[in-house]
């Protein structure tokens, strides 16, 4: 027969368990590694193609003035600089998997270290910018829990 107070140990340890789970940053790290290459190049090609798409939409109903405006003004530079995705499209993936071996990088969102891979392709110091993000992770995540308690 089990004792009773050994079940009570392996609630409460089970029950502890669920509430430390339940509170760890979601592990953005651990999807992309689920994901086989074909799954991952199609998370790519479609914020690639969702950034071109709001950015061509927002700009025909919103600043065609400043689109065409020659020479380009500052703040749509500074958007379209921003947002595109030149000639690295390619080779995003392999980079986005390099910086999530780092477990430090694990609760990066997704969007984020997408940002993070372009600019490092294209040769841009992204040290900052990695901090930021991992900042930035555990800030939404510190909301998200406080939003979950209200």
């Amino acid at each position: 027969m089990i004792h009773k107070g050994f079940l009570i140990s392996v609630f409460g340890l089970m029950l502890l368990n669920a509430v430390a789970v339940a509170a760890d940053p979601y592990d953005y790290a651990a999807r992309w590694r689920s994901w086989n290459i074909i799954s991952r190049e199609a998370y790519v090609d479609g914020v690639t193609d969702g950034i071109a798409e709001a950015y061509f939409f927002t700009m025909e109903n919103v600043g065609q003035d400043k689109v065409r405006k020659k020479p380009e003004p500052p703040q749509v530079t500074k958007v379209r600089e921003r947002l595109f995705v030149r000639d690295t499209r390619n080779q995003i993936c392999e980079v986005i998997t390099g910086l999530y071996k780092d477990p430090a990088n694990a609760y990066i969102i997704s969007l984020d270290m997408f940002f993070l891979a372009r600019d490092k392709i294209e040769g841009k110091d992204i040290a900052k910018d990695i901090m930021d993000a991992r900042k930035k992770a555990m800030e939404n995540h510190r909301l998200n829990e406080q939003m979950k308690n209200k």
